[in-house]
């Protein structure tokens, strides 16, 4: 499906922000941060195609073709989440509400979420998806593939990724402290990967810290808002 908007009173308005928002991605918690901040802004939708890829329509927006955009009130088009979270609290949150309360402690968990949840998420996606389409009687192979990655990488990691977000998260209800901050909008995403596509065991029992935390942004007026207004968020789709 191409393009189109998230319902007929949602129709673009001049002098907003507009938000490019994919389904089933990194985007919603995009809309979840300018939810939260009660910002007025534009959303236009797009829906994966047969084989869960981003539509063309997308380029058109952006050389990349991904989601999230967010194009700003002048025009101009910001790409990936850590730099569109950066700019939304920068430039709505005018109170400071959620500003960083460490930011030593926010830079290092924003680095984590993108630069080793990230790739470690995509890593094990890959052997999923190889899995799910590499023909008979080649899946084998795949399958063999994956359980050693698993074994000899991913799964480790993953334990010990989660282990760290724990005693980071310590007594405090959000990453960034008291009040949630950039580096649990950066968080959302890639644990919602794990959690939803189940690649570590037990984790409500393991991980009982992240797994709260998770929920707490779950049950968040601003999320629920975020989701309905969204056009699906299934991780465990493709």
């Amino acid at each position: 499906m191409s393009a189109k908007e998230a319902a007929p009173e949602a129709a673009p308005k001049e002098g907003l922000p507009t938000l490019h928002h994919l389904s089933d991605s990194q985007s919603q918690a995009m809309i979840w941060l300018l939810e939260e901040l009660s910002v007025e802004y534009n959303l236009v939708l797009y829906q994966r195609d047969k084989g869960h890829r981003a539509p063309p329509e997308l380029r058109n927006i952006n050389q990349l073709g991904k989601s999230p955009v967010f194009v700003t009130t002048d025009g101009r088009p910001i790409i990936e989440r850590s730099a569109i979270s950066a700019y939304i609290l920068k430039t709505y949150d005018t109170t400071g509400k959620h500003a960083a309360e460490d930011w030593v402690k926010d830079e290092i968990l924003n680095s984590f979420a993108g630069a080793t949840l990230g790739p470690l998420t995509a890593i094990e996606l890959l052997f999923d998806l190889a899995t799910k389409h590499t023909p008979w009687p080649l899946v084998y192979i795949a399958r063999g593939f994956r359980k050693g990655v698993q074994k000899t990488f991913t799964t480790a990691e993953f334990k010990q990724s989660l282990e760290f977000l724990e005693r980071e998260l310590g007594d405090n209800e959000w990453f960034n402290g008291k009040e949630f901050g950039r580096a649990d909008v950066m968080m959302n995403f890639p644990v919602d990967y794990i959690y939803m596509r189940k690649w570590v065991d037990n984790l409500e029992l393991h991980y009982p810290k992240v797994t709260a935390w998770r929920q707490r942004v779950w049950e968040r007026p601003a999320w629920k808002r975020g989701i309905e207004k969204g056009n699906g968020y299934d991780l465990a789709i493709f």
